[in-house]
């Protein structure tokens, strides 16, 4: 179809109008072996004007071609020269014809004899012939009705590769399943679709189907695939759904795999989508329905995708249900809900199964949003280890091919589950991705960051609803599943009022409790001097001495961590910290070697520990108090997840208690502050020279507070300035919106390092140690 160019380029392009010949190579058959001379056109239009600037036609019988460009050229003449050239053609061709090339042209000249020809559009015939690869390509390379070049907007160009797709759609159709073909060409040809008649009567060899012939291939094409007695009631108005009925089937056709619907299908016949939910994900409840019985079953679907027999069998409910098995129930059956499991309890398989059955079922996407980078490579490997490939995290640890290659798996439909930060939601590139994507369920892990009384409060989980709320209808919106292990109950209160007031969504509440019957919890008395060698003790008589299980030492500062890894070294005693300073490679070789049973002793930061995948930690030490009873709870919990004893030990001195309370001090947020940073903010945007919209970073603004309202800590500047944009966000004193990308160009001042001012040049170091060696 038609590219789109702004007025200012359509301006350099010189008149031209041309006669060619299409080279060699640039078609699979010979015109005398395709069943139509058609006429391919396509335009370019102004963004802005909405003017034709280019047009071009191309005869594929005759292999002329004739090109206009913008200035100097009458359009009159133009379109009356095209006119002639599709004289004897049989059929209008072009890539989004339909909704956009033929109704400009219309609009220009409506008496044009080329309007009057039956219309091809290979947009429409895509899904058809490619439902799968390679029409992964063309998802790519062929989005919003862009054919895929390697130059800039070409007319004529575009106008031959829309004659070379439609004959590798003919060739493909030509081999696609006869009950396809059948219901095919009855669907679209309902509608006076003369064009598309003439192509499903070439490629089938016979008439349009009558509507029984058409009935019986729908029905045998969904038998096995879909719920018989939704079919049966959608076959009953066989006639009204026309194409969409015809996407939704060529989909189905290959449904179970990695391919999506396209996203100009979801939004230009977004009833193909509701089909396929009715047909797949809607459950009839009919004991003869051997679809739903199977496909809407939790447990059938627990053995499917896990391989297990049946759910956890605690926590349960008031009426003795495992409370796991009626949170993926709910889920399955789309319910938006809270569940606080315990740590062990198996939290992420509530998502991750209904994720995967949907997925299977519909090809949506679940969005995951997610505290952690650790906790989010954790829940992709332990899917990777069952054999599911279809889990993709997008992170600030990728590189730009990793990022690359991790987006177009989510565009082109191979993911069927997204694990992202919040902060992600901010940049555009990730926001136009899961434009491509029908969002079924966006899940909250660790649902507790959302409530600014929650222990780990993320101010940017408080934009997930309101991004939800952009990018979804009022009366459509994507389920939501909320799910943590601890919550107070006035942090539950506001999750729940949160959704309510966001979306209008009111979530079920599942509470799995938080007891743990095989911990045991011990507070031990130390003083500062002692503590190293009673946290020693500790390890020598809990820690089993087969390199089963495992300890995790908890510490309140990074250089704790460190310090404590040295003295267990020291004593004999193999371990190693961890903490968010360590590089991404020695974060994943610590975890890895942790998990294995390798290293039998970690200590960390609360960085440690959130969803990682090792059930058999015998022994949690926290050797400073920690910042609540809440982080407690959590960090003890990660300790028995197996179900067998484990210990969970406190050391406690009055001078971590003064510690403690010292941080949390620098952390918090006072009026005043938050004051001082919207008048930060004000200064900037009159420096700047705004009218009501300001790029900064957090040292830019806090470099505007003439005052110093704001107290300065390196540590926690940027958190802290994030949280009080967050809370003037909630104020409505401003509204913070996506990310931008800015960069600057800069070049080193030196050629070598060897000019480089108190360097010493690498070459002469690396000669005198080959000189020792």
């Amino acid at each position: 179809m038609s590219g789109k160019i702004d007025n200012s380029i359509g301006a350099e392009v010189q008149a031209a109008e041309s006669l060619s010949e299409l080279g060699s190579g640039t078609r699979s058959e010979d015109p005398a072996q395709l069943p139509f001379r058609c006429f391919s056109i396509d335009l370019e239009v102004g963004i802005d004007d909405r003017r034709i600037h280019k047009l071009a036609g191309v005869r594929f019988d005759t292999n002329q071609g004739l090109s206009y460009g913008k200035v100097g050229v009458d359009l009159e003449l133009a379109l009356a020269r095209l006119d002639e050239l599709a004289v004897g053609a049989d059929a209008l061709l072009g890539h989004n014809l339909i909704v956009f090339d033929r109704p400009h042209l219309e609009a220009v000249s409506p008496n044009l004899r080329m309007l009057r020809l039956p219309v091809i559009d290979t947009l429409w015939l895509n899904p058809l012939a490619f439902p799968r690869n390679p029409y992964h390509y063309l998802v790519k390379h062929y989005q919003d009705g862009q054919l895929k070049r390697g130059s800039i907007n070409e007319p004529e160009l575009d106008a031959r590769l829309a004659l070379q797709l439609f004959s590798d759609q003919l060739e493909a159709l030509r081999e696609t399943d006869p009950e396809l073909r059948t219901a095919w060409h009855w669907l679209i040809s309902s509608n006076g679709g003369e064009g598309f008649d003439a192509v499903f009567r070439d490629v089938r060899r016979a008439d349009r189907p009558s509507e029984r012939e058409a009935r019986e291939a729908i029905s045998a094409r969904l038998e096995g695939t879909a719920c018989l007695v939704q079919a049966d009631e959608i076959l009953d108005q066989a006639s009204r759904h026309g194409w969409s009925l015809a996407y939704a089937l060529a989909w189905l056709s290959v449904a179970g795999g990695n391919s999506v619907l396209p996203p100009w299908v979801r939004h230009q016949f977004p009833e193909a989508g509701l089909l396929i939910r009715r047909l797949r994900d809607t459950p009839c409840h009919e004991r003869s329905c051997d679809w739903c019985r199977s496909r809407h079953d939790a447990r059938s679907e627990l053995a499917r995708w896990f391989g297990f027999d049946d759910f956890r069998a605690e926590p349960i409910e008031e009426d003795g249900r495992p409370i796991q098995r009626s949170v993926v129930e709910a889920a399955m059956a789309g319910e938006h809900l809270l569940a606080l499991l315990r740590t062990g309890a198996g939290k992420s398989l509530c998502y991750q199964l209904p994720a995967l059955s949907r997925y299977d079922k519909t090809g949506a996407l679940t969005v995951v949003i997610s505290p952690l980078v650790a906790l989010m490579a954790d829940q992709v490997a332990g899917l990777e280890a069952r054999g599911i490939d279809s889990c993709v995290t997008i992170n600030s640890l990728l590189s730009m091919p990793e990022r690359a290659d991790a987006l177009d798996r989510v565009r082109l439909g191979d993911a069927s589950m997204l694990i992202i930060a919040p902060e992600q939601l901010r940049s555009s590139t990730v926001t136009n991705v899961l434009a491509q994507r029908e969002i079924a369920t966006w899940v909250l892990d660790e649902a507790h960051c959302l409530s600014k009384w929650g222990h780990d409060f993320r101010p940017d989980y408080r934009y997930v609803g309101r991004f939800i709320g952009q990018h979804s209808a009022q009366d459509d919106r994507p389920q939501i599943i909320c799910l943590t292990a601890t919550a107070k109950p006035d942090v539950v209160r506001e999750i729940r009022d949160y959704f309510k007031d966001e979306l209008g969504i009111d979530l079920r509440l599942f509470d799995g409790g938080s007891q743990r019957a095989n911990l045991d919890f011990v507070v031990v008395e130390t003083n500062t001097p002692q503590k190293l060698d009673h946290i020693f003790q500790i390890l020598e008589a809990d820690l089993p001495s087969d390199e089963t299980g495992g300890a995790i030492i908890y510490c309140a500062t990074k250089r704790r961590t460190e310090e404590m890894a040295e003295f267990l070294q020291a004593k004999g005693i193999k371990a190693s910290h961890f903490h968010g300073e360590l590089t991404p490679e020695r974060k994943k070789d610590v975890q890895q070697r942790f998990i294995a049973g390798e290293l039998p002793v970690i200590t960390a930061t609360n960085a440690f520990g959130m969803g990682i995948d090792k059930s058999d930690v015998r022994l949690v030490i926290h050797a400073d108090i920690p910042g609540s009873l809440e982080n407690y709870l959590q960090e003890a919990g990660r300790a028995g997840r197996d179900g067998a004893q484990a210990r969970c030990i406190l050391l406690y001195t009055a001078a971590d208690v003064e510690r403690q309370f010292g941080l949390s001090a620098r952390s918090r947020l006072t009026r005043r502050e938050i004051h001082g940073l919207l008048k930060a903010l004000r200064n900037l945007k009159r420096r700047k020279h705004s009218t009501d919209e300001v790029s900064a970073t957090a040292g830019e603004i806090l470099a505007e507070d003439d005052h110093h309202a704001f107290e300065r800590d390196s540590a926690t500047d940027d958190t802290r300035v994030r949280t009080a944009i967050a809370w003037l966000e909630e104020a409505a004193l401003l509204t913070r919106e996506q990310n931008r990308t800015q960069v600057f160009p800069s070049s080193l001042r030196v050629n070598s390092v060897g000019e480089a001012p108190g360097l010493r040049p690498q070459t002469t170091d690396n000669r005198r140690n080959d000189d020792r060696r």
